[in-house]
């Protein structure tokens, strides 16, 4: 087998845990705590995330693979992740070195995390295209069939 196909291995001494997940990627973080993310707006625009969450240690992530379960997985593509708790190991296994600046993180599969999803284009594309019919979220789906029920009134006199 290749470093391509084999996750890290456990920690010496360490505990097996039946749903580790390796996180692979970089921390987007300077060393003040705070990740910069570029939006390609025409004029030179960043956004900014800073953690405030006390001592708690957060990292913003921008995650490339992961593995779980003795197999790596690839992602589609990137995704910027915020995780608190564990600290950031150097990323060995599933290909990603780490002289390349890649690290890792070994999270549960309950661990709570957020994604930061980024979307760019114009307004008719984010906005109003996306509630077309078919790209709507369940729930605005859920509202249109209560409304329908009642034959579009609010009451039911």
């Amino acid at each position: 087998m290749t470093d391509e196909s084999v996750p890290a291995p456990s920690l010496s001494g360490r505990r097996y845990k039946a749903d580790e997940i390796i996180l692979y990627g970089i921390d987007l973080n300077d060393a003040n705590g705070i990740a910069h993310l570029d939006v390609g707006l025409v004029s030179k625009a960043e956004l900014q995330i800073k953690l405030h969450a006390g001592r708690v240690t957060g990292y913003t992530v921008l995650a490339y693979g992961y593995a779980f379960e003795g197999h790596c997985y690839r992602l589609d593509s990137t995704r910027i992740f915020i995780i608190t708790g564990p600290d950031a190991e150097e990323a060995k296994g599933c290909g990603f070195d780490k002289n390349l600046g890649y690290q890792m993180w070994r999270i549960t599969a309950s661990e709570q995390i957020l994604e930061i999803t980024t979307a760019f284009g114009d307004a008719r594309s984010l906005i109003l295209d996306s509630q077309l019919p078919g790209k709507r979220s369940p729930s605005s789906y859920a509202i249109t069939l209560r409304m329908a029920h009642r034959n579009g009134r609010l009451n039911n006199e």
